[in-house]
């Protein structure tokens, strides 16, 4: 799963890295979350280029919004099969940029955050679909959704799934939706541990989305954990309660 970004680049670094252009202000984001607007690369008639999508894909075919829970995550392995992806996958396929991205580890009742990157310092470009909506009186909605797959080596160590990252010519290919298939498209995948992933603990500040900062990216032991105070046992004797 994925489920929040940060992207502190530059515009101008974004642009280089991403081959786009203009300057849609988007200043740097430590802790964006679904439902929020995420710097989305798409191919336009106008050449490629870099827009605000909301983060949590509304297919187009929905009546109501208000009435669709959002999908901020499409599983590689059934995307070709849902309905709600059947249409983006085939012919409105985005990239994400991202200079990094936080899961969580579940260690009993408590969940540790991580923040994981590539190692070569360069910005994650994620794989996504999109959706633009319609509704009755002239409002649109474009939406997104990461594409996800199965975790293997370290990365499974910490959650069981994990975004699909491309390198330069895998984005180009998977943005050319004239010339190349769905079911083409999914074959650039490739598994995320593989490509160089550094990850590392940080603040438990990040679990609540109106934190922001540069100081969510830091490194952060965990924290220890705290003990739970044994509630003592009430025993009944003689028609009263004994505390032991």
């Amino acid at each position: 799963m994925c489920g929040r970004l940060d992207l502190n680049d530059t515009r101008v670094e974004i642009n280089r890295v991403f081959k786009t252009k203009g300057g849609i202000p988007f200043p740097p984001r430590y802790n964006i979350a679904p439902t929020q607007p995420v710097l989305t690369v798409v191919n336009q008639p106008a050449g490629r280029d870099a827009i605000l999508m909301r983060w949590g894909l509304v297919p187009h075919w929905v009546k109501d919004p208000r009435e669709f829970s959002v999908l901020i995550n499409a599983r590689a392995e059934t995307i070709m099969e849902k309905p709600a992806f059947k249409s983006s996958i085939k012919n409105q396929r985005c990239v994400v940029p991202a200079s990094g991205y936080y899961e969580w580890l579940r260690e009993g009742g408590e969940k540790q955050p991580y923040h994981l990157s590539l190692e070569s310092g360069e910005m994650l470009a994620l794989a996504g679909i999109y959706s633009t909506w319609k509704g009755p009186n002239g409002e649109e909605i474009d939406s997104m959704a990461i594409v996800t797959q199965e975790a293997t080596g370290a990365l499974a160590d910490i959650h069981h799934r994990t975004p699909v990252h491309l390198n330069e010519e895998q984005m180009d290919l998977w943005l050319d939706t004239k010339r190349v298939t769905a079911k083409e498209a999914m074959t650039l995948i490739d598994p995320l541990d593989q490509v160089g992933i550094k990850s590392y603990t940080v603040s438990k500040r990040v679990n609540n989305a109106r934190n922001e900062g540069a100081e969510l990216i830091k490194f952060a032991a965990p924290e220890p954990k705290v003990e739970k105070e044994v509630e003592p046992k009430a025993k009944k004797a003689g028609g009263q309660l004994d505390l032991f």
